[in-house]
């Protein structure tokens, strides 16, 4: 091979490689599909599409799928038991002032659809609703993120 192909190669080679690792770096951010239900206010609960994901952009689809309670999705930093979360009896809702890093989608009306995009370092997570008395009901389930 002559130098003027192989430099014509190696130009082309360094371009596909450059352009593969540009189009990793902008890859869509995986997408959980959520969805909050209950039966009359009888079973409650938060379903996941997928439990894990990798650290950084992570986008939640979430569907209130209830017809006739609102409902919430949030998510914090959590390595304990889910029915560990500092919990006001009285009120009957995880006391959100000692839960750090919380973030998510507050009082969606019933029906209602929202996603919410998060950047996640890797870790164990929980994802619960705080609307009164829906957590302790099993509005809440485990979530992690790899590296």
């Amino acid at each position: 091979m002559n130098l003027r192909l192989r430099v014509l190669a190696m130009v082309l080679a360094a371009s596909c490689l450059w352009v593969g690792l540009n189009h990793t770096a902008r890859a869509e951010p995986p997408t959980v599909k959520v969805t909050l239900n209950d039966q009359n206010g009888k079973a409650m609960t938060i379903t996941l599409s997928q439990a894990t994901a990798k650290e950084g952009a992570v986008s939640f689809q979430v569907t209130n799928a209830s017809t006739d309670l609102v409902h919430e999705f949030l998510i914090a930093p959590w390595s304990g038991p889910i029915a560990g979360l500092p919990y006001d009896a009285k009120e009957q809702n995880v006391q959100e002032d000692k839960v750090r890093n919380l973030q998510g989608i507050e009082d969606m009306p019933a029906g209602t659809k929202a996603t919410i995009l998060l950047n996640l370092p890797a870790g164990k997570y929980v994802v619960f609703c705080n609307q009164i008395g829906h957590y302790k009901m099993g509005m809440a389930a485990a979530f992690t993120v790899t590296k």
